[in-house]
């Protein structure tokens, strides 16, 4: 039936009140009317029918949601699934904008396909739309949500046998899992995917996956580790020919050495990395890149050109439409436009990257961002408030089992309270020397040195 013919259809039920436009081609059943449609299929249509009209409708959204992800993550591992049959027309997209608008607007429908291809026992479908819809996932969208999803399509690839899907769906959870900042659980994840594309021989779904292992080990601070993985997929990627994805490993690396303190291999890898990824056009890692710059510069002293460059990562983080990335981002700016004294302003992008990570429910990202709140606060003259956003980001990253961002959180905190409570100033410096004990980094060492000072001199 002719789109035309379709749209004309629609329009007489809309007018007989069987159905309401919700949007610009988009309608839907009232609650009522969905529940009798519903029943009078399962009563009136031979099941044959139904099933091949299910399959029509999944298969249709595949694709078009494979037509979307070209757009959406052009950088990463795809479903590529079979030509879908004469009677199933996907949509496709001309722009980055269009495919994000679908993407949108379909999420519910999208997760809702994924269980009517479960509940149809329709396992390769199953599995092929849980994945294709993690590449599409709205960066609005619920993680919880994103996870139960993914644990669908993994137990489908696995009912199936096909364990490059597994690797595949195994990825997906470690990522989400990542985002709820259980590591723990995402190491697992990813260490189950690297065990299975070694033994099947994909080195390049080894090399991501070592890549992955080593941002989880980041994330969790273990440094060292992190810089092994980073270390291996760059080589794996640079035998595979694959600059594009050596050169994201390349830049996760580069944050290792910035949260190390080597800041001159940062700066020297990072603007490596800028140079890699403009000629190909990858806006996400160009922002990344761009990002640690910022950090990079503002600590060698660069102001005007950390500010510079936190802009120019966050409008390529609006330009993608992408909040997670906003969010992050948005902390940049913030510790940018707090060395440079532009105190409202910074103050104003760490609470809109509170309240984004919020959303979000990236807690750990959000504690850090009321930790630049607090030293702004700090820097006002305002030491109250200041306290009150450190206590709380202290509390929040000891419930997160991350004792080194708890440790900063507490030095924050007893700077603030310096002046009114001395004591109680003196125990947080102790507990965040605890906290940190541990670790034998550049950053680490020189962090204790200067807790260790104001312990001693505290003026």
């Amino acid at each position: 039936m002719s789109a035309s013919r379709t749209r004309q259809i629609l329009d007489s039920l809309v007018g007989a009140h069987l159905i309401e436009q919700c949007g610009p081609d988009r309608y839907e059943f009232h609650d009522l009317l969905r529940a009798y449609a519903t029943d009078q299929a399962q009563r009136e249509e031979p099941a044959e029918e139904r099933a091949e009209a299910i399959q029509r409708v999944l298969t249709w959204y595949l694709h078009t949601a494979a037509a979307a992800q070209d757009w959406i993550r052009p950088t990463k591992e795809h479903v590529v699934p079979a030509s879908p049959a004469n009677d199933v027309h996907p949509l496709a997209f001309p722009d980055f904008d269009t495919a994000v608008d679908w993407a949108e607007a379909e999420h519910t429908n999208m997760l809702r396909s994924v269980r009517a291809a479960e509940a149809a026992r329709l396992d390769r479908l199953t599995w092929q739309l849980a994945a294709a819809l993690w590449n599409v996932l709205p960066s609005s969208a619920s993680v919880p949500d994103s996870l139960a999803v993914d644990r669908i399509g993994l137990n489908a690839a696995v009912r199936l046998g096909d364990r490059a899907a597994e690797a595949l769906l195994l990825t997906c959870l470690g990522v989400d899992q990542t985002r709820l900042n259980r590591f723990s659980e995402s190491l697992d994840h990813y260490q189950h995917a690297l065990a299975i594309r070694r033994d099947s021989g994909d080195r390049g779904g080894e090399a991501d996956s070592l890549n992955l292992l080593g941002l989880t080990h980041l994330r969790m601070r273990h440094l060292d580790d992190a810089a092994l993985n980073f270390e291996a997929a760059i080589t794996l990627f640079q035998e595979l020919g694959s600059t594009r994805r050596a050169t994201n490993s390349l830049s996760n690396l580069a944050s290792t050495h910035y949260r190390a303190g080597h800041l001159t291999d940062a700066d020297a890898a990072v603007r490596e990395v800028l140079a890699a990824h403009r000629p190909i056009e990858d806006r996400r890692g160009e922002g990344n890149a761009l990002r640690l710059l910022s950090d990079v510069q503002c600590e060698q002293g660069d102001i005007e050109g950390a500010l510079h460059t936190a802009h120019a990562a966050l409008d390529i983080a609006l330009d993608l439409r992408n909040q997670r990335l906003e969010g992050f981002w948005l902390s940049t700016l913030g510790n940018a436009q707090h060395a440079n004294g532009d105190f409202a302003d910074a103050l104003e992008s760490f609470q809109r990257s509170a309240v984004l990570h919020r959303r979000l429910g990236d807690r750990s990202r959000e504690a850090v961002a009321w930790q630049g709140a607090g030293e702004t606060y700090r820097s006002l003259g305002r030491p109250d408030e200041a306290a009150d956003f450190h206590r709380q980001a202290a509390a929040t990253h000891r419930e997160l089992h991350d004792p080194w961002n708890e440790a900063l959180a507490l030095d924050g905190l007893a700077a603030a309270l310096i002046g009114e409570d001395p004591a109680t100033a003196r125990r947080h410096w102790t507990a965040a020397l605890d906290l940190i004990a541990e670790y034998n980094d550049t950053r680490a060492t020189q962090t204790r040195e200067r807790i260790g000072r104001r312990l001693t001199d505290p003026t």
